[in-house]
């Protein structure tokens, strides 16, 4: 708050001597105090950054030298107007040179290497980058379905559903056990989660309760495990520093009024600790390039009951916490990178070698690190890719894959497309990149126009053929795996594949539309699947049928067999 309180006063001090004389110097005084006071409630409302290179302390000594030109225009002597008119003409000259050149067109070859060194890499290396997971682990619930869901549990308490509301849903990933209300343990392993705390739902809500309850976890794969945390580890919770908090309260304020006026923050999240710690989580940054060019340089967490702040550099910064690097940061320096190869005067005029990223960015997760995900294309394309980017959220380590194939919103229009969601008019959500079978494949949730889910749907990123669709995730799938078996043949690949050929017992056949599961007695915990398209003996198997079978054995609990033969039937 000093630095607010100091700047307001030089503020008062220039702009009395802009427009000091002495037959009448008591009106200047008035309006410098006055300006002055005007400048100390700006600087606690709008939260201005006091470095060099951040907008908000030059529009304030512009917007001071303005006001000192109108007043001198209304005083008789002509010396008062002119000093004021140099200097208000001299800031303004001074920031849009200085914006000029901070700017793109004068800086090209810098902005195309804020991204730092982007790594080539071949589709040989995703599969070993990004790991194959269990379909039961994809992300099926977006934010807006979270959201709903979270509401839907708040409402359940209609004493607090009265008095606080769902605030701004965050997806991390978690690996930790806590108790919460009335001793349920809650506990997860390398899980994605979307997280949201409990806002006040007005300014007299704020003034009547000073705090809020808790916050609400909604698990991303599976919209039936929400939780409303109000207690946790035994004791009840009490969130204070929040978004909807008001004057010392809000987040944002408490954290520029604790020694944060001169550091540029971005992206507040709130994300809880692997004990169940409430905080929020702030991106800190610097202007690498004049007025522009955002850096970050690490991030500052927030206890969100008790306010205690604390400050780490990207090399220090806690596990627990999934990203350093904003997105909107990132989109942008992933724009650059693709734009100003070859110059400015290349990227507006001749295109040559232009590339840009394609509409959206997604998470991706895996092994309990996250990417930010986005498809690379030619300038000019439509619907396809020249391949795709994954950015390390913490690190910013880039990789490009060259991979040609189709970008999400072709993706989307062609899930919409399959049959089943065609008819019913389902829409697809964004699609998030996963790797099926060593292959980059967009997965994406089906809504109706309730928007709750009503199918699941897999497409290739590099063959806009091989598709699966389905009510459920295991019937998506399994309809993928056949396509991509047969439209990749011999490529398709696993984490660890193995070829295996055996004799078995059949244990147990169910069909869903014309997909077969079988289990077999000498191997438990794992599903086999086929098609009579493949494989017409499936239709007359039965329970005790000694079947002799080949198929690749890779990680996941669904394999789709390569060949089946039933010894007990003849056609």
């Amino acid at each position: 708050m000093l630095n607010y309180i100091i700047f307001a006063v030089l503020i008062a001090l220039v702009l009395f001597g802009l427009t000091f004389d002495r037959n009448y110097w008591v009106p200047s005084l008035i309006v410098s105090v006055i300006v002055g006071l005007l400048g100390l409630a700006f600087n606690y409302f709008v939260l201005p950054v006091f470095a060099w290179g951040y907008w908000g302390i030059w529009f304030e000594i512009l917007l001071t030298a303005i006001i000192g030109m109108i007043y001198g225009v209304s005083i008789e002597e002509g010396g008062i107007t002119l000093r004021s008119g140099i200097a208000t003409g001299v800031v303004a000259l001074f920031m849009i040179g200085f914006a000029f050149f901070s700017g793109e067109m004068v800086n090209s070859k810098k902005y195309n290497e804020r991204l730092g060194n982007v790594e080539m890499v071949t589709d040989g290396e995703f599969n070993s980058d990004v790991h194959p997971i269990p379909i039961s682990k994809m992300r099926s619930v977006d934010g807006a379905l979270a959201r709903k869901v979270a509401e839907d549990k708040l409402g359940e308490d209609a004493g607090l559903g009265s008095r606080a509301q769902v605030g701004n849903m965050t997806i991390q990933n978690l690996t930790g056990e806590f108790v919460i209300n009335n001793g349920q343990t809650l506990k997860f392993e390398n899980d994605l989660i979307w997280v949201a705390p409990l806002e006040h739902r007005s300014f007299w809500k704020w003034l009547s309760n000073d705090v809020t309850p808790g916050y609400i976890i909604v698990d991303a794969t599976d919209a039936t495990k929400r939780y409303l945390v109000t207690e946790l580890n035994g004791k009840p919770l009490q969130l204070k520093y929040i978004e909807s908090g008001v004057f010392n309260d809000d987040i944002e304020r408490h954290i520029r009024l604790s020694g944060y006026t001169s550091t540029g923050l971005y992206d507040h999240c709130f994300e809880i600790d692997p004990n169940g710690n409430p905080y929020w989580v702030v991106s800190k940054y610097h202007k690498a390039i004049g007025f522009y060019a955002e850096e970050p340089d690490g991030v500052i967490t927030i206890d969100v009951q008790t306010g205690e702040i604390n400050s780490y550099g990207i090399e220090d910064t806690p596990a627990w916490i999934d990203r350093i690097q904003p997105q909107e940061f990132i989109e942008d320096q992933i724009r650059c990178w693709g734009e100003y190869k070859d110059g400015w005067w290349n990227s507006c005029f001749a295109e040559i070698g232009v590339q840009k990223p394609t509409e959206g960015m997604t998470l991706v997760y895996s092994e309990g690190k996250s990417f930010w995900y986005t498809g690379i294309k030619s300038s000019g394309a439509d619907n396809g890719t020249n391949g795709f980017m994954l950015v390390d959220t913490r690190t910013k380590e880039a990789r490009f894959y060259h991979i040609a194939g189709v970008n999400e919103t072709e993706a989307m229009r062609i899930a919409q497309d399959q049959p089943f969601s065609k008819a019913a008019g389902y829409h697809a959500d964004f699609p998030v990149l996963y790797n099926v079978r060593g292959i980059p494949t967009y997965f994406m949730t089906m809504k109706g126009s309730s928007g709750n889910i009503v199918g699941y749907c897999f497409v290739a990123v590099n063959n806009r053929q091989a598709t699966g669709s389905g009510v459920s995730k295991k019937q998506a799938e399994d309809a993928y795996l056949q396509m991509i078996k047969r439209t990749f043949e011999d490529v398709l690949t696993d984490d660890k594949v193995k070829s295996e050929e055996h004799t078995f017992t059949v244990r147990g056949i169910v069909q869903e539309n014309n997909i077969y599961y079988i289990l077999f007695n000498e191997e438990r915990g794992v599903e086999f699947t086929g098609t009579t398209e493949f494989y017409p003996e499936l239709k007359w198997t039965r329970q005790g049928h000694r079947v002799k079978v080949t198929y690749d054995r890779g990680d996941g609990t669904i394999i789709p067999l390569e060949s089946f033969d039933n010894l007990n039937v003849e056609i």
